[in-house]
């Protein structure tokens, strides 16, 4: 009996809980997720439309709290997903109450020009903002202590990256026009307008991913990292100069690069991970300064063509490992 019981209170239990969540409930033109026990929404999109490019356009207002069957919710995330490729969608106001921005919560909206976050957003989480081509500027406030991987990929429209001096998590040193995480001093995140400064120690994983508009960069001699699709898909971009300092350069770092027409590696110990130049079918030449052939993965380079490295090495290139692939060209000093 006393089994008996214990089940059906725990039973009343899980129904309650399931009963206190409203999904997709639809308050003055925007959808939420409603916790009946915390009394909070969750911005959500509307999975009853064909596609969620349906869901919403123009200008839309997300308030502090909304009212359901006569009791008040706050407002306090924006959820995964949420207006993802909402192409209509022009312009977003997000109230000082929400939180977190959800993963691709904005991926795709290429008809949105601006977003104010507000203060109180603590976490903005994976390709949030990806490929919103017409936002220009991007500001982060204080607040933010998280900032997922490609959250701003794609904004090719994008110039301007602006930390708030009163974040302790991130910064825009020296102006750069970009995001970097002060405790291991790593650039995430940046843009066309973006100038590297040189106490940057690393290139994040997809910090430049797909940004189209970047025609040019400039890598300062204290990076030692370029993360895996650093710069991949970025489609301006005709020459690049590794500097010396570079150990690794990621998994597909430059691939699909298809204006990159040539190449230049300093390191003397420099790691090439597969994939890295993968898919740049303009390079006509590699340049590497470093007397021992660096370490190589298969499939790295799309083509083959000239490859220029010192005169005194040309048969240690010729017989190593992937790189006899290539025409071997000695340069003299």
């Amino acid at each position: 009996m006393e089994k008996t019981y214990s089940k059906i209170m725990m039973l009343s239990v899980a129904f309650m809980i399931s009963m206190a969540t409203f999904a997709e409930t639809k308050i003055n033109g925007v959808y939420y997720n409603l916790d009946g026990n915390k009394r909070q929404a969750q911005v959500t999109y509307n999975e009853s439309a064909p596609s969620a490019s349906y869901s919403y356009s123009g200008a839309v207002t997300i308030p502090q709290v909304v009212t359901f069957e006569g009791k008040e919710y706050a407002v306090t995330s924006i959820g995964e997903e949420a207006f993802f490729e909402n192409r209509g969608l022009t312009s977003i106001t997000i109230p000082n109450s929400i939180k977190s921005i959800g993963d691709k919560a904005f991926y795709g909206c290429s008809a949105l020009t601006s977003v104010a976050i507000p203060n109180s957003v603590t976490s903005i989480g994976e390709g949030a903002f990806s490929g919103c081509d017409a936002l220009t500027t991007i500001n982060i406030p204080g607040s933010v202590e998280n900032i997922g991987m490609g959250a701003f990929s794609s904004c090719n429209a994008l110039s301007q990256i602006i930390v708030d001096k009163d974040n302790t998590v991130y910064d825009s040193r020296n102006g750069c026009n970009a995001i970097v995480l002060i405790a291991n001093n790593m650039l995430i995140a940046g843009c066309k307008g973006t100038i590297i400064p040189n106490t940057v120690t690393g290139i994040g994983a997809c910090a430049f991913y797909g940004c189209q508009s970047l025609t040019n960069i400039s890598i300062p001699n204290s990076v030692r990292t370029i993360g895996n699709n650093a710069f991949a898909l970025c489609y301006g971009l005709s020459s690049i100069n590794i500097p010396e300092s570079v150990i690794t350069i990621g998994r597909g770092a430059f691939m699909l690069c298809s204006s990159l027409s040539s190449v230049t590696i300093n390191g003397a110990n420099t790691s090439i991970m597969s994939y890295a130049f993968d898919g740049c079918n303009s390079v006509a030449s590699v340049k590497i300064l470093s007397q021992n052939p660096p370490a190589i993965d298969n499939m790295t380079f799309a083509v083959y063509r000239d490859l220029h490295v010192p005169a005194s090495v040309v048969k240690a290139y010729q017989v190593a490992d992937y790189w006899k692939k290539f025409r071997i060209v000695g340069d003299k000093k």
